[in-house]
């Protein structure tokens, strides 16, 4: 018999999982529909993205996209949920670390960011979503071959 808490948490775990396959694809508008009832924040900066068009529309900002590709890996580990007692609502905190590998020919895979997600969920029909995303960039490498410098 599987407990009702462990398949919530797997189902938010999920959640979380998604969102690096998501990123790592380039599927800049699936990134966006995760957060499309939520807020999505940034520790230290005072904009406050809401929904899924501005969600995407920061991604496709902040993101180059070598042949539709980030060349990037989100590993998230660490994940830590908390689900209330109405089953309705949750929170969880994880690791990311992510991994670029520059197009330069010769050029090794490397970490250029390391932080945290703080998120919470809300269950809506049986089904979990972000409501809120708070990141913690704890450790920036060089992001120079990664982010975009001109607005699109």
């Amino acid at each position: 018999m599987t407990d009702e808490r462990t398949d919530e948490r797997t189902a938010i775990t999920d959640l979380l999982f998604e969102y690096a396959h998501l990123i790592d694809a380039g599927d800049l508008d699936g990134v966006g529909a995760l957060f499309a009832d939520s807020t999505y924040r940034t520790m230290g900066h005072e904009v406050v993205l809401r929904g899924a068009a501005e969600v995407s529309g920061a991604q496709r900002y902040v993101m180059r996209l070598y042949g539709g590709s980030p060349r990037t890996h989100h590993n998230v580990s660490n994940v830590i949920v908390q689900v209330d007692g109405s089953g309705r609502e949750a929170t969880s905190r994880a690791y990311f670390t992510v991994v670029f590998h520059p197009p330069t020919p010769g050029s090794d895979p490397r970490v250029i960011l390391t932080g945290r997600y703080e998120d919470t969920f809300t269950c809506v029909d049986g089904r979990w979503r972000f409501t809120d995303r708070l990141i913690h960039m704890d450790q920036v490498g060089d992001l120079s071959e990664h982010l975009r410098l001109e607005r699109l």
